[in-house]
């Protein structure tokens, strides 16, 4: 089996492999929008669904795009 189909889950998205660290980046970005929210008191009304690739359950904020931990099919929450 070659490397790429090995490590397929842990693979970039398209606009991370344009721009390296892409991913980080936005994740710290999350994370400090939500840190202010918090402090501020501010909720977010959480939204569930299920994955269309395997019916695995996904939450999230309303317009997030999830990815799913099983299968790796992204959904925006809506």
């Amino acid at each position: 089996m070659d490397t790429q189909h090995q490590n397929n889950d842990k693979e970039p998205s398209g606009f991370n492999r344009a721009i390296p660290g892409t991913s980080a980046l936005a994740g710290a970005l999350k994370d400090t929008f939500g840190a202010f929210r918090n402090g501020l008191g501010i909720t977010e009304r959480q939204y569930s669904t299920t994955c269309e690739g395997c019916g695995a359950s996904l939450t999230g904020h309303q317009h997030e795009v999830v990815r799913c931990e099983y299968c790796n099919r992204e959904t925006q929450l809506n």
